[in-house]
């Protein structure tokens, strides 16, 4: 009776051992700088309460954003999501809502890197190359951080 109650003890307490473990990307991200590269020369602006910021969040299939950004002295809200697909670094979303309606139906191909419990998603003016390489001296990058 004894080793019954000992490996039905081992066992439960391997299977509260497992716990569900997300994907890197699965999650809710925080906005906290943009990078505009242009002609190698770069411009970083630094997200907070006073100019505005981010959140966005992934699943295994889809994703969506919400923030405000400040232009002078409006504060413009943004909002939208949709599908992706990501095989390596090469992150492609559609977009099947978005409070720009010309936005609708894009599909955007970007170059997405995580580092620990840091996000680098890169929007690119050219298509990646065949090795997922893009053109560094023209971008914009936008850098996140876990927020769950």
């Amino acid at each position: 009776m004894k080793l019954k109650t000992l490996i039905l003890f081992a066992l439960i307490l391997t299977l509260f051992s497992f716990k569900s473990e997300k994907t890197k990307l699965n999650g809710t991200w925080k906005l906290i700088s943009q990078e505009l590269v242009r002609n190698g020369k770069s411009q970083i602006a630094i997200l907070d309460q006073a100019n505005g910021g981010q959140l966005k969040t992934w699943s295994d299939k889809y994703f969506m954003f919400v923030g405000a950004s400040v232009q002078g002295q409006q504060k413009m809200h943004n909002f939208g999501g949709g599908t992706y697909d990501l095989s390596g670094h090469v992150y492609t979303e559609e977009v099947l809502y978005h409070n720009v309606p010309s936005f609708l139906g894009r599909k955007v191909q970007q170059y997405l890197e995580i580092k620990g419990d840091t996000l680098y998603q890169v929007y690119l003016f050219s298509p990646l190359d065949e090795n997922g390489n893009y053109d560094k001296d023209n971008c914009n990058i936008e850098k996140y951080v876990r927020a769950d």
